[in-house]
């Protein structure tokens, strides 16, 4: 993948290495002036050891950049795991909002299309009770690696319930997006999950899509609940099937 969190801004490392970097330089300047305040005349000794004076305001800045930027990287990495999936390795739902947000407002801008899809894994209750919760958790990232996989540039997936998962594809339509879907449940079919005994777990997925075709009205919590509605009724039909909800997305 890389979605890059900080995407279209400055990371936080870079933001609190320009900080410390700064508060460095007044740190100098204000040394200066105490001195200058108690009757000292640092100009004349700077005059003097150039070189010391350069060192010690050059280390000082250094320093404290360092400090910052290490600083500013613990926050993008706590950030950053604050976005994800523990267990898959994903990025959650709370990320997926933002940057189903971010896209549709793109979308309403540049009059593009916006897809949603919703995969749900089929009779996973049954794997769990079969299985054990172990083996739930291996098919949970097996599936997650496996439309990671189909991913192009762009792409976002994430793990958005229990065994639910999201794919958000910018720029596509409904047929491009279903197409894409298509793929990957043939690829999650494909791929089937070997227990602990040894044996060989077919694994399926349903899916509900979702696209925007009316920019004038649509948003996030509209198209979601489209892309579910399309989700219940792929379940209903028999599963491991891709369905296109209503494409016109109005509030």
């Amino acid at each position: 993948m890389k979605n890059n969190i900080a995407q279209g801004g400055i990371s936080r490392r870079r933001m609190r290495m320009v900080q410390f970097a700064l508060l460095a330089v007044a740190a100098d300047i204000g040394f200066v002036c105490v001195e200058l305040a108690i009757g000292m005349n640092p100009l004349t000794d700077i005059a003097q050891r150039p070189f010391l004076y350069l060192y010690l305001f050059l280390g000082t800045i250094v320093v404290f950049g360092v400090f910052g930027g290490m600083i500013g990287s613990r926050e993008d990495l706590l950030e950053e795991m604050a976005l994800r999936d523990s267990l898959t390795g994903l990025f959650n739902a709370r990320y997926l909002q933002m940057r189903l947000q971010e896209e549709l407002a793109a979308a309403k801008r540049h009059r593009t299309p916006v897809s949603l899809v919703l995969f749900d894994i089929d009779h996973f209750k049954r794997v769990n009770d079969n299985h054990g919760h172990p083996v739930g958790d291996r098919m949970l990232r097996l599936i997650g690696r496996t439309i990671l996989s189909k991913l192009r540039e762009g792409e976002t997936v994430a793990r958005v319930g229990g065994e639910e998962f999201a794919l958000l594809l910018p720029h596509t339509s409904a047929k491009n997006a279903a197409m894409g879907a298509e793929r990957i449940c043939q690829a999650i079919g494909q791929t089937p999950l070997e227990t602990d005994s040894g044996g060989k777990l077919a694994v399926t997925v349903s899916a509900g899509l979702a696209c925007t075709t009316d920019h004038a009205t649509h948003s996030a919590e509209t198209i979601y609940r489209l892309a579910d509605q399309a989700l219940y009724r792929a379940k209903e039909q028999g599963r491991n099937r891709v369905v296109i909800g209503r494409q016109g997305v109005s509030e």
